[in-house]
């Protein structure tokens, strides 16, 4: 009992195999939180890219251009109103623009240190939104997927897996924007005869608040 002779060997063979495994699995962790970053940042780039389209329908066209000039006048879509016609759909086009850049940039993405380790599922977990209180706006982009380890445990057919979930939301800034639809709501009002009397009902509620705040 007191002959310990080989018990090196033994305490090797048991601590190897744990320490390789330890080690291994923190280098695949490691290569999918590096994944999960690139994505992240590929989420918050398209997102940036669609406000600025949306506070700039010019930039898009000047992008799209050869050798990124800026175009004619007659060649560029202004779109005006585009706050009211994000209410009802008028950004699509941008929502679908920031879509297909993300699924382009994550698609060539390369698998990092390991292969097999490139994200999967994020076709169709992908939804990009266009958001309009008409006083505020942002793109939102929600982002669901999974990155596959190269790792199978016994008796199962496919390899273990992680699932992520990103939501990122710019705000979209374009002052010139929101006061064009101010004017417009306010020439239609006047268009209606609406505005004198709006008009004389906010001058009724400002002596009333004055009366009232004033006795």
């Amino acid at each position: 009992m007191r002959d310990d002779r080989g018990a090196l060997i033994v305490e090797a063979t048991i601590v190897f195999p744990v320490c390789l495994i330890v080690i291994l699995m923190l280098l695949y962790l490691g290569n999918v939180y590096y994944q999960k970053s690139r994505i992240e940042a590929i989420v918050v780039e398209a997102a940036l890219d669609g406000a600025a389209y949306c506070a700039d329908p010019l930039l898009r066209a000047i992008e799209s251009s050869e050798g990124h000039k800026v175009p004619d006048l007659g060649a560029v879509d202004y779109e005006p109103y585009r706050y009211l016609g994000g209410l009802f759909g008028g950004m699509n086009p941008i929502e679908e623009s920031v879509s297909s850049l993300i699924k382009n940039r994550i698609g060539s993405m390369n698998t990092g240190l390991f292969s097999g380790m490139k994200p999967t599922g994020y076709s169709n977990n992908l939804q990009v939104k266009y958001k309009s209180s008409f006083i505020a706006s942002s793109i939102s982009v929600d982002l669901e997927y999974k990155i596959e380890l190269p790792i199978r445990l016994l008796g199962d057919r496919e390899n273990l897996s992680m699932k992520f979930r990103t939501h990122t939301e710019v705000p979209v800034g374009d002052t010139p924007e929101f006061i064009r639809n101010v004017n417009m709501v306010d020439d239609i009002l006047e268009s209606l005869g609406v505005e004198e009397v709006i008009t004389e009902k906010i001058q009724e509620f400002r002596k009333f608040v004055n009366d009232f705040f004033h006795k």
